[in-house]
């Protein structure tokens, strides 16, 4: 009995690419942003066969986004996904599907005597602004999202009347730094829904961390779910939420040793091990 391939894809990941939108008023729009592209289809013969007549190759995608980037004007990475992944399917009949994520790195103009920079820029430390778009040959369906956005209260936070068993020394707090690095993704109800995603993801963005600022947190689980459910309910056109939270915990430092007391003041702070909280708030299906 033969084996059988049940699944394959392939394509470009970490195109990097950096464009300037020069405007005849001499001021310059700045975008830099990494693209993943990956194309699934009828591709089985290059892998049982070594047959790569219905294969693009990879550097054919890189140049891609770049060829695109140079042809077409868009004002955010959703809409230059939509272009990249639409290109594929329709130029392709080999192609079913072509997924492209891209992440963008921040940057803001230079502030000079109280005014904008025309060409001048400062980078945005280590959050990220995210897309995926995935076309077919009947649907379109696009997600934005957050990553690596680095968030921290030092109170209004707890963790009490977990589940203890002879392995448990964790102490129950009801005071507690809470540091996470947030990873958010949210998808519209259809490809149409969104009539501009600048003002969504600034919206979504601005519901999350309002929830996470102002809100008691009985535990990571419970402000995760609060701020999904506040991005859906800021935005309608928005049909699920999915966060991943990781637990950066804060230990108090045991200062006993120098006479000292510490009165929530003096932490270490850890990389590893951390919990792992992740979840996916969708909209409607009752409490």
């Amino acid at each position: 009995m033969s084996n059988t391939l049940t699944h394959n894809a392939y394509g470009k990941s970490n195109v990097r690419l950096t464009k300037v939108t020069r405007h005849e008023s001499g001021r310059h729009d700045l975008l830099e942003v990494s693209v993943d592209i990956e194309l699934q289809g009828a591709f089985e013969k290059s892998y049982t066969h070594g047959d790569n007549s219905a294969l693009v190759a990879t550097d054919t995608m890189k140049n891609t986004v770049y060829a695109l980037a140079k042809q077409h004007t868009f004002n955010c990475i959703e809409h230059f996904g939509q272009l990249l992944a639409s290109h594929f399917v329709a130029n392709n009949k080999q192609v079913a599907q072509a997924t492209v994520r891209l992440s963008e790195s921040p940057f803001e103009r230079i502030e000079v005597n109280g005014q904008s920079h025309a060409h001048s820029f400062v980078g945005g430390g280590s959050e990220r602004r995210t897309a995926s778009v995935v076309v077919t040959r009947d649907r379109t369906t696009i997600s934005s999202g957050i990553d690596g956005l680095l968030i921290l209260k030092t109170t209004a936070s707890a963790f009490e009347k977990f589940q203890r068993d002879r392995y448990t020394t964790l102490k129950e707090t009801r005071d507690r730094i809470f540091a996470t690095i947030l990873q958010m993704e949210w998808t519209y109800g259809h490809a149409t829904a969104c009539p501009d995603y600048n003002a969504a993801h600034a919206k979504a963005r601005e519901a999350s961390l309002r929830v996470f600022a102002t809100n008691f947190s009985d535990a990571v689980q419970q402000t995760l779910y609060q701020m999904g459910d506040e991005v859906l309910k800021t935005l309608p056109e928005v049909s699920q939420v999915t966060l991943t939270m990781p637990n950066k915990h804060r230990i108090l430092a045991n200062l006993a040793p120098f006479d000292l007391t510490n009165d929530n003041e003096i932490f270490v702070t850890t990389d590893e091990p951390f919990g792992l909280i992740c979840g996916t708030v969708k909209r409607g299906g009752g409490s």
